[in-house]
């Protein structure tokens, strides 16, 4: 199957939103982080993302909040806002049996190395792999649309990732931001095309 390589803006919104349908595991207690990386460390590909809360003044920077590693059926939400950047979840990021894949991934691992310095392996930046495959349009939403046939939604990207509680809307967009880097390298190798 050949995919088309680009989308205009003005046909995304003819897709249908999809989202992550699967079980999503909040991350937010130090006692919670073993169960999440015994079953993590023994996956072979994970879709990761982070979301930091957004700053609207310039020079003003604001560290990860949040990072998101996904399997086709679970996403874990670790809010290392509130459990700090555990050794364990990166031991995960530096795993060589573990694919890790997300979009601007390169970007997330700067950023989390602005917190604390770590060698990230076998991590795979979406958007650096389909300008090599030839894709016109990258990005989550037109990846999605490209690749599998849907659009996922971006509406709660700009929302505090600091709240004390974050909202179903938060909630399922970080889970399906995660799933969706995981869908679209599984449905491109499935197809051959990485």
């Amino acid at each position: 199957m050949s995919f088309k390589k680009y989308i205009s803006k003005e046909s995304i919104s003819k897709f249908p939103i999809n989202h992550f349908k699967g079980e999503i595991i909040i991350v937010d207690k130090n006692e919670d982080v073993d169960r999440a990386y015994l079953y993590l460390i023994n996956q072979k590909l994970l879709g990761v993302d982070t979301e930091s809360k957004p700053t609207f003044k310039k020079g003003v920077i604001s560290f990860v909040s949040l990072i998101q590693i996904a399997t086709d059926e679970k996403v874990f939400l670790f809010r290392i806002n509130k459990i700090g950047f555990h050794k364990k979840i990166i031991e995960i990021l530096s795993s060589e049996d573990i694919i890790k894949v997300g979009i601007a991934l390169d970007d997330d691992i700067k950023d989390l190395n602005l917190i604390s310095k770590f060698k990230s392996k076998n991590i795979l930046d979406l958007n650096k792999s389909a300008v090599k495959l030839g894709f016109k349009s990258i990005g989550a939403v037109k990846l999605s649309i490209l690749v599998l046939g849907f659009r996922i939604s971006k509406k709660a990207r700009l929302s505090n990732w600091e709240n004390d509680l974050l909202s179903k809307e938060q909630v399922n967009y970080a889970a399906t931001d995660a799933w969706v880097c995981y869908m679209i390298y599984k449905k491109l190798i499935d197809e051959n095309k990485v």
